[in-house]
């Protein structure tokens, strides 16, 4: 008789299917990576011989609206009715998903206590893991599983903050020298350990620790969680189907009676379908004047005197004569991703750009550019004399060492000097490179405002890059099939959730087209929440950087801001062109330039992690002429200063000039028993000083929080969940005010 009940879990990435008999033991089950197609998986994975069985289906609440269930639980509340039903006397469920993680915790009487997730950031899940693993050419976590289990010899330190900046990482240790096992290693303990320190800071947890969803089948990750959390985890042969056993437990517990109809595995999907709808309009470049990137002549040069980068792209810009002799300034631009040079004559007219890859390798990517420029000069039958040479980007510090740079400029100066060079009434510019984004306000040709993005490098070149290799279209196709269409709506949070939504509109009927388009969308989206401050954005914009090449993409800002988006043709070599124009400004004339011939020589490099502060900036270390010089510092310090540096080289501290400029001297007036508590944090902690004297005036004693360390440490505990840091700190600002005073002030600003 068919009286058992089906569960059904459908996550971001897999199905977990569960038939479980009236006793609540586990008929059959399946588990199966959906890739999107979720309907044909769901099909394909259930067969007549469980249908005859079953009378009744569950699912979990993350499970789509077309799969056919009787009803839905919470996804949570099907993880705790698992753990009751398996393992009845866990302290803690720590479930690792592909694209969320969390810690339930229990009493000892096994009563739930509370719940810490991850925010909203996809660094330590299975999806983050999976993204590496097709970086490293393996077929999937299982492989990348088996060669970290391997591993007998040390691991390098990979980034787990972010998919993008993992890709660089990467790059570095295999440079480094690493093995394909110690790589992979090194990336399930940056997954193990963002998990320990998001969930596990200051949470004591009684009892066993259970641990399901997909990553509780890798080894490697769970082996370097067992070590950084200092207890043994529970893994079942079950653990990856909780969520879709605890659906079927909960459908089993209904007093209801009502079956389905379930004669073959096409009755478990409802027939009717979303229409497809779009949420932008077709992408079309109506005010912005159409980008030109032709030169006089265009080719790759065949880098000869290093594997990588193994190629440098070269425009030439103006008509050369052989037997010219040319006075020229030079302007290099080393970033984290790509490596620009930048040629001007005296009348500053850009004779040719040069345009490579980093590839974490900042000396050989200057030393490629130097040999291309070398092969320019004798082709062209030329002579050119550099009279000026500066250098900007990330590694500017060490190149213009190398180089013996005139001037060594940063990057929103030179970007500035070139965006007013090609629009002199420019107000703002849009700057997206490879792994970082800028925003820069201009006013009366003087920069006004400047920010960049942090650790998160969604809605730039190399996330764009990552969605064209996942759907299988070479970037230099972008554009031409991406303009003139509708998209819909996608996460803009990062490469992971981006791969779930197309993943999910692939399934929905979608084209690879409409969703590559979706990517451009919230690349802009991005940047227009995270990178720039919308109402600072004026009415001429320049858009800068190598992804300003893509038409689509300044569509897609022109479609968003509704104003022009200019872009010239040397979007992609901004900033050493600006580096360059800036020489040409001082009328520098010197002969600090040793030649081009650089490239002829062995510069001696190798690479070391600075452990200075939490950065743990991974260096690359130049010896030149008996001097070390170093790449990769994020505070911004020299390689011989052996302290961790503060960015803010003004020596004033607003906060602190406001601080004294609004202290005040209690009156000695009679004060009662009662004590005011006012913490120092969140936008309290700007009033500080008028609620002091405000109780002061009233004679109510108070006492403050200011000072108080331990705030965001304590705020861990007492808070239970994932907050930001403001707020968590503030829960340990109360939690201290409230050993200090009879009441804590919380007043509610509106």
């Amino acid at each position: 008789m068919n009286e058992n009940v089906l569960g059904i879990d459908v996550g971001s990435v897999a199905v977990g299917i569960v038939e479980i008999s009236p006793d609540g033991s586990i008929v059959t089950s399946r588990y199966c990576i959906h890739h999107g197609r979720i309907a044909e998986t769901i099909c394909s994975a259930v067969d007549a011989s469980m249908l005859l069985r079953v009378s009744r289906v569950g699912a979990t609440s993350s499970t789509p609206y077309f799969v056919n269930a009787m009803d839905r639980f919470d996804n949570h509340v099907c993880l705790i009715a698992a753990l009751n039903s398996l393992q009845r006397q866990a302290g803690a469920l720590l479930n690792i998903g592909a694209e969320k993680f969390s810690l339930h915790l229990f009493d000892e009487n096994h009563a739930y206590k509370n719940c810490r997730t991850n925010s909203f950031c996809a660094a330590g899940t299975g999806s983050f893991l999976d993204q590496q693993a097709l970086r490293l050419n393996l077929k999937g976590f299982e492989e990348l599983n088996t060669v970290a289990r391997s591993n007998a010899g040390h691991i390098p330190k990979i980034a787990s903050r972010c998919a993008v900046f993992a890709k660089t990482d990467l790059i570095h240790a295999q440079q480094e020298g690493y093995g394909l096992e110690e790589i992979c290693d090194g990336l399930c303990y940056g997954l193990a350990k963002n998990i320990v320190d998001t969930l596990f800071t200051n949470e004591k947890v009684d009892g066993d620790i259970v641990v399901c969803g997909g990553v509780s089948k890798n080894t490697a990750v769970l082996k370097h969680l067992r070590i950084l959390i200092g207890k043994d985890l529970i893994v079942d042969e079950n653990s990856q189907l909780y969520g879709a056993y605890g659906a079927a437990i909960r459908m089993a517990a209904k007093t209801s009676r009502e079956v389905m109809d379930l004669r073959s595995p096409g009755n478990l999907i409802r027939e009717e379908k979303n229409p497809i709808k779009y949420a932008h309009k077709p992408l079309d470049l109506k005010l912005s004047p159409n980008p030109d990137f032709a030169g006089v002549r265009q080719y790759s040069y065949k880098v000869k005197t290093r594997k990588a980068p193994d190629k440098v792209d070269v425009d030439v810009y103006q008509d050369i004569p052989s037997g010219m002799t040319y006075e020229a300034y030079l302007g290099i631009d080393i970033g984290s991703t790509s490596t620009k040079a930048v040629l001007i004559d005296i009348q500053k007219s850009v004779l040719a750009g040069f345009y490579t890859l980093t590839a974490g390798r900042p000396v050989d990517a200057l030393c490629a550019l130097y040999e291309a420029i070398d092969d320019f000069i004798t082709l062209s039958r030329t002579t050119i004399e550099v009279i000026g040479a500066g250098a900007t980007g990330s590694g500017r510090k060490l190149i213009g060492k190398i180089i013996h740079a005139d001037r060594v400029i940063d990057e929103i100066t030179a970007h500035a000097r070139c965006a007013h060079e090609l629009k002199p009434d420019v107000d703002t510019i849009i700057e997206i490179g490879g792994q970082d984004s800028k925003f820069t306000t201009i006013r009366n040709k003087t920069v006004t405002f400047s920010a960049m993005n942090t650790v998160c490098a969604a809605g730039t070149g190399s996330f764009l890059e990552e969605q064209a290799k996942r759907m299988g279209c070479p970037l230099d196709e972008y554009q031409t099939r991406t303009m003139y269409r509708q998209s819909p709506q996608s996460s803009n949070r990062c490469t992971v959730f981006m791969e779930r939504d197309m993943n999910y509109y692939l399934g929905e009927g979608y084209s690879i087209d409409e969703v590559l388009t979706s990517a451009l969308h919230s690349i802009c989206e991005n940047y227009l929440t995270k990178v720039a401050i919308e109402a600072n954005i004026g009415n001429v914009i320049c858009f800068q950087g190598a992804t300003a090449k893509n038409k689509a993409l300044v569509a897609a800002f022109e479609q968003r801001l509704n104003r022009p988006i200019y872009v010239s043709r040397y979007c992609h070599l901004s900033g050493a062109l600006g580096v360059a124009l800036m020489l040409s400004d001082e009328g520098i004339h010197s002969e600090n330039f040793k030649g081009f011939g650089l490239y002829s020589q062995k510069i001696p490099v190798r690479s070391e992690v600075c452990s200075l502060c939490t950065n743990h900036c991974k260096l690359t270390v130049a010896t030149l002429e008996g001097e070390e010089l170093a790449y990769g510092f994020l505070c911004g310090r020299d390689y011989k200063t052996r302290r961790h540096v503060d960015n803010n080289s003004s020596g004033f501290d607003l906060l602190k000039e406001r601080e004294t400029a609004y202290m005040f001297t209690k009156e000695k007036k009679q004060k009662g028993n009662l004590t005011i508590g006012i913490p120092a944090a969140l936008h309290i902690a700007e009033d500080l000083e008028f609620w002091k004297y405000f109780f002061d005036v009233l004679s109510i004693e108070t006492v403050t929080s200011k000072g108080y360390g331990g705030a965001l440490h304590d705020g861990k505990k007492i808070s239970g969940a994932e907050f930001c840091a403001p707020l968590t700190a503030l829960y340990g600002h109360v939690g201290y005010l409230l050993t200090k005073s009879d009441y804590v002030f919380l007043p509610f600003y509106l």
